[in-house]
This record gives structure tokens, sequence and C-alpha cells, in this order.
């Protein structure tokens, strides 16, 4: 212990002085530390999220190709139960239902078929997954070429409603073609 008036000890035989880190800086490292981790993790999540979504993606693709092939092999798509047992089949890895049952997770696609034009055949499949990210992702295929909407196209929504294929929007305006 130090007396008043006395001098700090002499530095030792190597010129340092004896001790530890001084709390400023442990301070310092500890906010440098702090503004890494603020930085990183925003970073991380919007990666996951990004992922998460092409995920979901992807097994829209998946789907859809399998789907498109039911419909090559018929000439039209099956009745949406019917499509839902032969995706089924033809697909084991994803998990599928009917037009009101809801997707929550990539992995999970709810499916409706219907006809595009009064009395013509089934030529429209919808397909809606749900991503962690929030976001309902639909697909859409019109598999009649006369019509101004064949084609695939997508369109999302947030997590207000439930991600299922009955609730896929009904404005052209909201589809974009793939």
């Amino acid at each position: 212990m130090l007396q008043p008036n006395q001098p700090p000890p002499a530095p030792g035989p190597d010129g340092q002085r004896d001790g530890g880190f001084t709390l400023i800086e442990l301070m310092v490292v500890a906010l440098i530390v702090a503004v890494l981790i603020g930085i990183a993790i925003p970073t991380y999540l919007n990666a996951s999220h990004r992922a998460s979504d092409i995920a979901s993606r992807s097994n829209l693709r998946n789907a859809l190709t399998v789907a498109r092939t039911i419909y090559t092999d018929n000439q039209a798509y099956p009745a949406t139960t019917t499509m839902v047992t032969q995706l089924g089949t033809e697909e084991p890895n994803l998990v599928f239902g009917d037009d009101t049952t809801p997707s929550a997770t990539g992995k999970e696609i709810s499916v409706a078929t219907s006809a595009s034009a009064a009395g013509g055949a089934v030529d429209t499949i919808v397909l809606a997954a749900y991503s962690r990210s929030g976001t309902c992702w639909y697909y859409r295929h019109v598999a009649t070429v006369a019509l101004g909407a064949s084609g695939t196209s997508y369109a999302t929504t947030g997590s207000g409603t439930a991600c299922q294929a009955a609730n896929a929007p009904a404005a052209a305006a909201s589809w974009t073609f793939l």
C-alpha cells in the first residue's frame, strides 16, 4: 500500500508496470464487441429470411414441375382433392393440402385447381407456401396458351391472412410473370 506523497512503484526489470488492464481499456474492448454484434445480427437475420424465402420458392417450383407433368399426362389438372393426392404420391418430400389448408412451413403446400374460362378444362393451378420470414408465396400456372394470363406467375402476401391457395390474390395486377 502506498503512503501519502510516495511515488508509484518503479517499473519491473522489463520496463513494464505491474498489473492488468485498466477499466477504460476493458470498456473500449466491450464497446467494440457490442458494435460488431450490432452489425452482425441484422445481417444474419436478413440472410436467414432470404434463405427461407428461397427455400419456399424452390419447393413451389418443384411442386409446380410435378403438377405440370400431371397436366401433360391428362391434358387438364385434376380436381383439387385428386391433385393433392397425386402430388403427394409424385413428390413425397413435400406435404400437400387442399386450398383451405394453410401452409405453416415451406414444405407444406396448399393447392387449388380451377378452370380459367367458363365451361373450359381445369387449366389453372395455384400453389401456396409459407416462409419463416412471414411471407406467403403463391405460384400460379395457367396452361391454356390462348389466354392473356397464361404461363407461370407469382405473388406474395404478408402475415395478415392464412397462407393457403384460397387466399391467393385475385387481381391480375398482383401477379408477376416468371
